[in-house]
Formats: C-alpha cells, sequence, structure tokens
C-alpha cells in the first residue's frame, strides 16, 4: 500500500491576484511542491465579486484532486485576502460547500508565521517584523517559541507611494533600540509594495539583520501555509489581530498580547477581528476574575476544616474524660446490679473492697459535670455517702409490704 505524502496549501487573496503555494510536511517545513498566480476578474471593478472567490475555491479544490493524483495528502488549508469584506464572502461560500478544514488567516498573522519560521531557521529567540501595507506600516516582536506577538507598534505612512517611505520605514526600526527590545533580528515583509527598494535605508539605521523572503510576492501564501499547519501551536493576540481592521496607530501594551489559537473559518465570527476565539476584551475580565473566586473558595473551604478541628478539638475537652471512661462503663454495668444486692445485705456490700470500686466508677462521671479535675481525687472519700443516693431506688421495698 502506498503511503501519501503530507502537504500544505497556502493561498494569498489580492484584490486583483491570487497566489497559491503548495509545501510538503505535516507541518509545511518540506520544500516547496508548485506555486501558481492568476489573476482574478471583478465585475464592475469590484474587488470581492463573487466571480473571484468561485474561482479561489476551484483552485483549492483542483489542488486536493491534484494532490491524491500525484501520492499526496492535503492536510490543511490557509487562505488570507488582504480585504476584510473578501474575507466574509469567501467564509459564506466555504460554509456552503462544506469546506470546513480551511482555515482564514489576517495577512498579518500570515507575515507572523512567516517571521517565526524564519526566526527559528536562524536560532533566534525573538524577532522584529515589518509588516509594510500600501497606506501603513506595523512593526512588531514575535517571539519564536509559540509564535506570540510581544510587542506591536502601527504607524500611517504620510508618503506611501513617495521616495520618503524609506526613511520613515527607517526611523521605526531605529527606535527598537530605543525602547529596548529583544529582538534577535528583523524581517521585512511587504504587501502591495516594493520591499526590495527600501531594504538597504533599513539595514543603515538599525545594527540587527535585515532579511526578507527570497520570493516578496508568495510571502503572504506561504505564511498563511504555515498559520493553518501549525494551528495548534501558533498563538497570536485579539489586540494585535485588530490592527489589521483599525486603521488607527499607537502601541498595544504586552499584557493584552495574551496568546489564543486561531479560529477555523467555519467557527469564525463576521466580525472576528483576527479570527480568534476572543471577540473582544469582556471575555478576557471574567477569565481573569476566576481564579480570584477559586481562591475564595478554597479559603472558605479551609476555614471549614480548621472549624471542623476546633470544634472537635473542644468537643474532646469536655467528653475526653467520658471517652477513656467509655470502657470503664462496661466494667462499671455490674454496678446496677449493686442495688439487687441492698436488700440481702447492705452492711456486708458495703466493707468488701470490689464493692466499693464501683461506686468509685460511677462516681467519676459526676466531677465531669462541674469541669474541675481537683474535686474527683476527693470523690473516692464520698462513695459510702453516694450509696445511700443509690439505694433511693429501695423505695420499691415499702410497696412490698403492702
Amino acid at each position: 500500500m502506498e503511503a501519501y505524502v503530507d502537504i500544505v496549501l497556502g493561498v494569498s487573496m489580492a484584490p486583483e491576484t491570487v497566489r497559491l503555494v503548495v509545501i510538503e510536511g505535516h507541518n509545511a517545513d518540506g520544500v516547496t511542491v508548485e506555486q501558481d498566480e492568476f489573476d482574478v476578474g471583478a465585475a464592475g471593478g469590484d474587488p470581492v465579486a463573487v466571480g473571484a472567490v468561485d474561482e479561489v475555491l476551484a483552485a483549492i479544490g483542483g489542488t486536493r484532486e491534484g494532490a491524491l493524483a500525484g501520492g499526496h495528502q492535503l492536510v490543511s488549508t490557509g487562505v488570507t485576502w488582504t480585504d476584510p469584506a473578501g474575507a466574509g464572502l469567501l467564509r459564506d461560500a466555504m460554509a456552503r460547500r462544506g469546506m470546513g478544514s480551511v482555515m482564514l488567516v489576517s495577512p498579518l498573522l500570515a507575515a507572523a508565521a512567516l517571521a517565526q519560521t524564519v526566526g527559528s531557521a536562524l536560532d533566534y529567540e525573538y524577532i522584529a517584523m515589518l509588516f509594510v501595507e500600501p497606506e501603513t506600516a506595523t512593526l512588531a516582536v514575535v517571539d519564536v517559541t509559540d509564535g506570540s506577538i510581544v510587542d506591536l507598534h502601527r504607524q500611517q505612512l504620510a508618503n506611501p507611494r513617495q521616495g520618503p517611505l524609506a526613511a520613515e520605514l527607517a526611523t521605526m526600526v531605529a527606535g527598537l533600540n530605543t525602547r529596548g527590545t529583544r529582538a534577535d533580528g528583523v524581517f521585512l515583509v511587504g504587501c502591495g509594495t516594493d520591499i526590495v527598494a527600501v531594504k538597504p535605508a533599513l539595514e543603515a539605521a538599525t545594527p540587527l539583520e535585515v532579511t526578507a523572503p527570497e520570493e516578496p510576492e508568495m510571502a503572504l501564501a506561504r505564511g498563511a501555509a504555515l498559520a493553518s499547519a501549525n494551528a495548534p501551536l501558533f498563538a497570536s493576540s485579539t489586540a494585535a489581530l485588530a490592527y489589521a481592521l483599525d486603521p488607527g496607530t499607537g502601541e498595544v501594551s504586552p499584557r493584552a498580547l495574551g496568546p489564543t489559537h486561531l479560529d477555523v473559518w467555519g467557527n469564525a465570527d463576521a466580525d472576528a477581528l483576527a479570527y480568534s476565539a476572543v471577540a473582544d476584551e469582556d471575555d478576557v475580565n471574567p477569565r481573569g476574575r476566576r481564579p480570584m473566586f477559586l481562591a475564595g473558595s478554597a479559603l472558605a473551604g479551609i476555614a471549614a476544616v480548621v472549624a471542623g478541628v476546633v470544634l472537635f478539638s473542644l468537643a474532646s475537652d469536655r467528653p475526653g474524660s467520658n471517652a477513656p471512661q467509655n470502657p470503664r462503663v462496661s466494667v462499671a454495668t455490674p454496678a446496677k446490679q449493686v442495688p439487687a444486692q441492698a436488700p440481702s445485705a447492705p452492711p456486708e456490700a458495703q466493707p468488701p473492697a470490689p464493692a466499693s470500686p464501683p461506686p468509685t466508677a460511677v462516681a467519676a462521671p459526676q466531677p465531669a459535670p462541674p469541669a474541675a479535675e481537683q474535686p474527683a481525687p476527693q470523690t473516692p472519700v464520698k462513695p459510702p455517702p453516694a450509696a445511700p443516693v443509690y439505694r433511693a431506688p429501695s423505695r420499691p421495698a415499702p410497696q412490698y409490704t403492702p
């Protein structure tokens, strides 16, 4: 029986061009099997026309069939689309066709997944990624261990199509030194921009090594394939993904960049920022309070146990004298027969020594209620008068006379 070779498909969708890359390996860590690109027609100039979605789905289906025919097994598919509206159309179309194994990845996360792979190959601990789009540039620091974004800054480009673009990007990269980042190098990724022309300016602005993809136009397709293949391990933050839709600028606190797994396209919401499992900060706050609730319940349980121990110790102090006397009570049970022997010979029952211990055993529980242990030794002296007290049951004797 012939064994199939695992392959991963990555798709990058631009307004007018679709690029596909097939990478060998279950984790997309092998050689490139095939890559292709084709133009998509947009009716009326609409970049999110239904025809473009149909062409992409047809390309994905054809790749699956070709993989089986060539002895390969398509294990995962990642798709990234620069237009969020087009991503929504693609999601609906895949849901109708039952293509649940396809993962939709934002361009920023596709670039971060590729940066993580490059950093791992270069033996980096952290790698800075500069993601350049036509109107914005995002500088992020990626943890190579798990792919999470630990620092992020986005800036609106003043002159995106002019010479000052290189100067703006160089200023952003130079800021890595002032902020004291832990990055070991810089990875440059572009989307709709020429990054080859700006690389020399970046190399002059930072002492860190600056690298770029060998094929810049296929970078996002490769990143989408990597993100889909490593979905259980690759993680990023919802706050970072929000920058893919939010044109605002500014820095993000690393505390808000907690790692979360990417969501499969079939389960993603239409308004999901990064197609992440967390929709907004409201879902994060309750999770932060749960440990406090659990800690409070644990303390309450400990307090209950301590209270039970204290009550048990107090109870053992009072009946403690009775507890060791329980065996004596069993031995003292013959003392109940003393009243029966009293009518026969009361004076003879008192002199014998064996008769005196039973009343002492009975008298022992009497000092326990006063809670004074000192009178206990004095009680053995008073057992003779105590005998008449127990002779009170002898009153039935007059009843027998009549």
